[in-house]
């Protein structure tokens, strides 16, 4: 298979790696890199700046020699619709090829401006004795989906492949050889504007939830709020992060603005765990994995986890993969992990 590039578009930067399937052992990670976006130029996980986004992925082809110009594309926005639904047992070319007569009344939107895809989750049998799939079916604005291929092709790279960046996030971080019956793990990838949830037992999908925010709501109010420049509020998240201590976080009042916005980030984070458990009450979380650069703001897995009621660690994407030539030290690799999850799960995807 020729080589396929795993590229990010996310609000803050333009992200991609390049994995091969290697000769012996596990995926080795030839290529990595990002290149910042100006403000604005994607926003809510959509393309505002078409031209601006190009530029960057020009640069970054530039920066970093990959050496393919066909990509793997993720989304995530509020344009896609990623929902639990059950259809009659079909053998699975046959249920693809019959799902936009079948899922009509599933969707917000006319299949016919539909991009669909499903996710199997189970076969099983229904109440009233018929077999069926249970499946998480995804429905994406085909227009949205036609403004990330059209920024793609003027950067002069071709799209091969598309998926959510939830799924990607998946298959960067889940251990799939867990057995299925021994609990389920929440991955949760909170990035600047756009928060993915996924829910899986051994490596498959069980619950999916795309959140429109992400560590942005704390940098916003610091900005609006306290009068800092976005440079001075990243530098106070990182320095200030959520404080143990009670006094601090009221006696200072960029730390009362990270507490309130983190504490919004949470809860909402919560919401949608709470709702999973209640639905599925025979498939415990027993833990939960922590990606994306919100997850670097000091004190949120611990904070996280105290809402969740389980233990939170964070995400090693890159722990799987050997690597190759890549000239980045050790230190900015570590620093630059946290960011990568979603590259490398678009690219492990075309690489296996």
């Amino acid at each position: 298979m020729a080589t396929v590039v795993g590229l990010d578009l996310g609000t803050s930067a333009v992200r991609a790696a390049q994995i091969s399937a290697g000769k012996r052992g596990a995926p080795v990670l030839e290529r990595i890199g990002q290149v910042p976006l100006p403000p604005g130029a994607i926003a809510d996980g959509e393309i505002a700046d078409p031209e601006a986004v190009a530029q960057a992925l020009r640069l970054l082809w530039q920066s970093f020699k990959f050496k393919s110009r066909k990509v793997a594309l993720g989304l995530a926005n509020q344009q896609v619709v990623v929902r639990p639904v059950d259809l009659p047992y079909l053998p699975e070319a046959e249920l693809r090829q019959s799902l936009a007569l079948q899922v009509q009344d599933y969707v917000p939107i006319p299949v016919e401006q539909a991009v669909l895809d499903v996710h199997i989750v189970a076969n099983m049998e229904s109440e009233d004795g018929n077999r069926v799939t249970r499946v998480l079916l995804v429905a994406a604005q085909h227009a949205m989906v036609s403004s990330f291929v059209d920024v793609v092709r003027k950067a002069k790279l071709e799209a091969v492949g598309l998926d959510l960046n939830v799924f990607a996030v998946l298959r960067a971080l889940a251990e799939e050889s867990l057995p299925t019956d021994s609990g389920s793990e929440l991955l949760v990838d909170v990035g600047a504007a756009v928060t993915n949830l996924v829910v899986h037992s051994g490596g498959r999908p069980r619950f999916v939830r795309i959140l429109p925010f992400g560590g942005s709501v704390i940098t916003d109010s610091l900005v609006g709020g306290l009068g800092l420049s976005v440079e001075e509020a990243e530098e106070a998240k990182a320095a200030i992060g959520i404080p143990d201590d009670y006094l601090v976080a009221l006696s200072d009042e960029r730390a009362r603005v990270i507490v309130d916005g983190a504490t919004r980030l949470v809860e909402e984070i919560r919401s949608s765990f709470d709702y999973f458990q209640a639905q599925e009450r025979t498939s415990l979380v027993r833990r939960a994995v922590l990606v994306g650069g919100a997850s670097l703001l000091p004190n949120l897995p611990a904070r996280l986890s105290e809402a969740l009621g389980v233990p939170v660690e964070l995400g090693r994407p890159l722990e799987r993969l050997r690597l190759g030539k890549i000239g980045l030290a050790s230190e900015e690799l570590a620093r630059a992990e946290p960011f990568f999850a979603v590259a490398v799960g678009l690219a492990r995807g075309v690489a296996a």
